[in-house]
């Protein structure tokens, strides 16, 4: 068996010692081809490769076992394997082989990067170049890579005004088993430049003013750091040219020659200390005024009759010319669009004309026509009479195909309009007037052809496609590849996600790209909560939400607290053998202090010693576990099931708890079943923090009954939240920049009713006394007041009814509230309104309450007949300071007035609040901070509320963790 030596020879020169570098051609592989090429290839062997596997390498090559070995093969897989980056040395052997050739990739890999360290990065983060950077964790490291990095990372620190920064690469040794280096990236930041001055030129109408406060750039000053940003440089530019073009300055620019930026020396002899000097330099023109939109559908046929752009769909080719259906009418377009004939001699907005045509756009793409065109051609009119007077007489015309066209023009270019504005508006007199044809071309609908999942490292494709609301090979929704986009964020995982179309094999095709920005998704945090019923609470918290990249979810919280201490841990499977069913089970511990709204005052023989006053509280205890399903519907609707056996117990009862608590603290642990069934509905944005859309929740909670234990009752729950957003800080699109669409002044409108009844235990056979033995223990009794639910009030508040202190079975919540973002993901200012009200239940007169319920009307004649000045005096003013009452006793405590019934659901039966105040959104303390005021209404339409005279202060509010609010 023969061998060469060397079958390279000639490729000695060609590899030279540089650590990463090949150049050089691709010669003669074997000096005999005769011995090799021709025969059948009987083996494929690599050698030399540490972190690229064979099959991987095997997938580069054209060259197969069983296959004629040729020089072309060779020649190409040996460019395909240089051209992949993975190696800088390449050497081919072959052999004789059972009448056959094996052949031997004797390889050299280039080192892949371990690890990149930042070193001296203080001002970035490192998270953001890491993202930018074209070297990544484990991937090969080459020069070009490198250089890319580094240029990367300076023009960053030149975009936060950085401009004196430097940057050292420094490779570490590749380790001899895994051939992998460390990368550092050694950074002297310099300093920032501030910016000394900003000059504006050129501006004749637009005070230099208004430009300046449009501009993300400040001077130095007093209360203004005044940096320079080379990107907040450029993003001005833009923002002053969408200005100046919304104020209807069409042909104004920035004029290259004098907008820019210099460095000085603010004290050019002592040289002590760089600064900017930004130069504007603008060209204003003259103002434009709209004239109207004339709307067409492109109608052009081929030779044979047949509609070239229009829809297909509506119009096969056996259609008449006088037949063809576009896919929407002319009047629907219309509808749709901001502007209208009756804005004519307005100021041309050319953010507004913008708008106009992605709605345009967008309306064709809802229905799969996303390469619609939709071409704008402008027409200028002078509003002269010369002008005007040429398209009103178009009798003069000398042909009749002359004077069709001219009349045309006149109805198109609103002619009457604008010899009405002429005669009333003298200003406008010589002004250009816009008038803009849109030529709507339909063309073909677009399929998807491929979706494409870019920048996931950790999340599986199968978690992201899940999401997805269609599939290759379905038509192309602008709606539901919006709502899927939403979709995707909505779980958690990604800092940002992308939606780009890239044009597909033909035509009719579309390729839709996806690209992600993974967060970290691991949890270990502690932090605090308050609230007005829970007290002051600490926790410490672990969880993972993507666990191994699968969107299964764990986690475990531990609280503890002066009135509320728990433990629990879950885990869900949000696709269940990829299916829209998820599977969660947790389990749970918890004890909690519940007051009651008794309280006593003991006073001390001794004078030095403060009264001591003590509340009627007890501790309620519970363990057990929940499993739950929940199935998605279609795009946004949820059914859910869940199951919860648990054990509940009473203990430390202070001594003015009611009867019903000490016998269940003798009855020790019992028994509760439940079974909660419900129904979702969700299209909000944003989970976390939606801007627009709305959820529906309803559930049903059976506890008890068929399920066996001690508590019986049904509870009815439902939800509805809307958001709107008003507007964001680009103000209609009238400063071009896509960060502020972030900052969005959002109103949320929100109610939360719940309703609990009664029930017996299943078939009557329990022995349970419902009076002794409540089906509804106290701690299901519904409350209201506090940070959770009614700001401003306290849950047993003396301006409520006596019964709604220790809880009721029913209460109807309700809120709005203005969000306005102060820095979107961190701090935003709130106005907002409360209402709510508690209700008992319409056979009221059972349990406990019987008694009270029955006798109220008799017990009051007695107490009227008995002392009738007692009695208006308590019915009247408030026995602690006094003062006249703001509502009535008798008003305040008639059981007729707290039941639930159509009456009694109404305005004047609830307490309002309304205030100000912030919500910090720290990730493991989130804080709300408000200043609340009491409100009762008034039944006046337009004054609808007033502050009580004897309690008007504004409350101060206070919580910590997001609880409802």
């Amino acid at each position: 068996m023969k061998r060469k030596a060397s079958i390279y020879k000639s490729f000695a020169v060609i590899f030279v010692s540089g650590f990463f570098f090949y150049s050089g051609e691709i010669s003669q592989l074997f000096s005999k081809k005769s011995d090799y090429f021709g025969k059948i290839v009987r083996e494929i062997k690599f050698s030399g490769n540490k972190n690229t596997s064979d099959s991987d390498i095997s997938g580069l090559l054209e060259l197969r076992t069983g296959r004629l070995l040729t020089k072309g093969v060779i020649d190409r897989d040996l460019k395909a394997l240089f051209a992949s980056g993975f190696f800088y040395f390449i050497d081919i052997k072959a052999e004789e082989m059972d009448g056959g050739v094996r052949v031997t990739f004797e390889l050299r890999e280039r080192p892949r990067v371990k690890d990149i360290e930042f070193v001296g990065a203080d001002e970035v983060f490192p998270a953001d170049l890491r993202d930018k950077m074209p070297l990544k964790d484990n991937e090969v490291i080459t020069p070009q890579k490198v250089t890319k990095s580094r240029d990367i990372i300076l023009q960053k620190y030149k975009d936060e005004g950085f401009f004196l920064a430097y940057v050292k690469v420094e490779l570490g040794k590749p380790d001899p088993k895994t051939n992998l280096v460390k990368v550092r990236f050694i950074i002297d930041e310099g300093e920032e430049i501030p910016v000394a001055k900003i000059n504006i030129y050129g501006n004749e109408t637009i005070e230099t003013s208004e430009i300046l406060g449009l501009m993300e750039l400040k001077e130095e000053g007093l209360f203004e750091g005044g940096n320079f940003k080379e990107s907040s440089f450029e993003k001005d530019k833009e923002v002053i040219q969408a200005y100046l073009r919304s104020k209807g300055y069409l042909d104004s620019e920035l004029i290259r020659e004098g907008t820019n930026w210099e460095i000085h020396w603010e004290n050019p002899e002592k040289k002590n200390r760089r600064v900017i000097i930004v130069n504007i330099k603008l060209y204003e023109g003259q103002v434009y005024y709209f004239n109207g939109y004339t709307v067409a559908h492109d109608m052009t046929t081929d030779g044979e009759g047949r509609p070239i752009f229009l829809n297909k769909e509506n119009n096969p080719p056996e259609t008449p010319k006088d037949k063809l259906k576009p896919l929407f009418t002319i009047p629907e377009i219309e509808k749709s669009l901001d502007y209208s004939a009756k804005d004519a001699g307005e100021v041309f907005d050319e953010t507004v004309f913008s708008r106009d045509r992605a709605t345009v756009n967008e309306l064709y793409g809802s229905k799969g026509h996303i390469f619609a065109q939709v071409i704008p051609r402008r027409k200028i009119v002078s509003l002269d009479t010369e002008s005007l007077e040429y398209y009103e007489n178009c009798a003069t015309r000398r042909t009749e195909l002359e004077k069709k066209a001219c009349e045309e023009e006149y109805k198109q270019l609103n002619v009457r309009k604008l010899r009405e504005i002429y005669r009333d508006n003298p200003e406008l007199r010589g002004r250009k007037f816009v008038h803009v044809d849109f030529t709507i071309r339909e063309n073909n609908l677009a399929q998807i052809e491929n979706v494409i999942i870019k920048g996931n490292k950790k999340t599986q494709d199968k978690v992201i496609r899940r999401e997805l609301l269609f599939k290759p090979g379905d038509l192309f929704d602008s709606s539901l590849v919006n709502r899927s986009r939403e979709r995707i964020f909505n779980l958690g995982y990604f800092k940002e996600v992308n939606f780009n179309m890239r044009p597909g094999s033909d035509d009719t095709k579309m390729n839709l790209v996806i690209e992600v920005l993974e967060q970290p998704t691991g949890t270990v945090s502690m932090g605090g909560g308050y609230g007005t019923i829970t007290g002051f609470t600490i926790f410490t918290e672990i969880g993972e939400n993507n666990l191994n990249g699968t969107g299964q979810k764990v986690s475990g919280r531990l609280e503890f607290g002066p009135y509320r201490r728990s433990f629990q841990i879950s885990w869900t499977e949000p696709w269940m053998y990829d299916t829209p069913w998820s599977l969660s089970l947790s389990m749970f511990y918890f004890s909690r202090s519940i007051f009651l709204g008794s309280t006593s005052t003991i006073s001390i023989s001794d004078s030095t010693t403060a009264p001591t006053v003590e509340n009627a509280t007890y501790d309620n205890n519970g363990l057990g576990v929940t499993m739950g399903v929940a199935h998605r519907l279609g795009t946004n609707w949820t059914h859910f099931h869940r199951y919860t056996p648990a054990f509940y117990s009473y203990s430390n009862p202070t001594a003015l708890v009611s009867d019903a608590v000490l016998a269940n603290v003798r009855r020790g642990w019992q028994f509760r079943s439940q079974v909660t069934n419900g129904l979702a509905y969700d299209i909000r944005d944003n989970v976390f923090a939606p801007t627009r859309g709305y959820d529906l929740l309803f559930q049903v909670d059976n506890v008890g009954q068929y399920l066996g234990g001690t508590s019986h009752f049904d509870q009815y729950r439902i939800l509805a939240e809307y958001y709107h957003t008003w507007f964001d800080f680009t103000f209609g699109g009238l400063i071009r920049n896509n960060a502020l669409r972030r900052w969005r002044v959002v109103q949320e409108f929100r109610t939360s009713d719940t309703f609990i009844f009664q029930r017996s235990p299943a078939g009557g056979a329990h022995n349970q006394d419902p009076v002794q033995d409540p089906y509804i223990r106290p701690q299901d009794l519904l409350i209201i007041g506090g940070y959770e639910s009614l700001r401003g009030w306290y849950y047993n508040d003396q301006k409520y009814p006596v019964e709604w202190r220790d809880g009721a079975q029913h209460r109807l919540l309700f809120d709005t509230e203005i969000r306005i973002p102060i820095e979107p993901s961190l701090l935003w200012l709130v106005v907002f309104l409360d209402g709510g009200a508690l209700y008992e239940q319409t056979n009221r007169a059972v349990g406990t309450k019987k008694d009270y319920f029955e006798s109220y009307d008799k017990n009051k004649e007695d107490q009227i007949a008995a002392n009738p000045i007692g009695w208006y005096i308590q019915n009247n003013f408030n026995l602690q300071n006094g003062r006249k009452a703001d509502v009535t006793y008798d008003e305040l405590n008639n059981p007729g007035r707290l039941i639930l019934s159509s009456d009694n659901v109404a305005m004047d039966r609830m307490r309002y609040s309304w205030g100000v105040g912030l919500r910090v959104q720290i990730p493991v303390l989130p804080l709300r901070i408000y200043f609340a005021q009491k409100l009762k209404p008034t039944g006046n339409f337009w004054a609808p509320f007033e502050r009580y005279e004897s309690d008007n202060a504004f409350q101060f509010v206070f919580g910590i963790g997001d609880y409802r609010f």
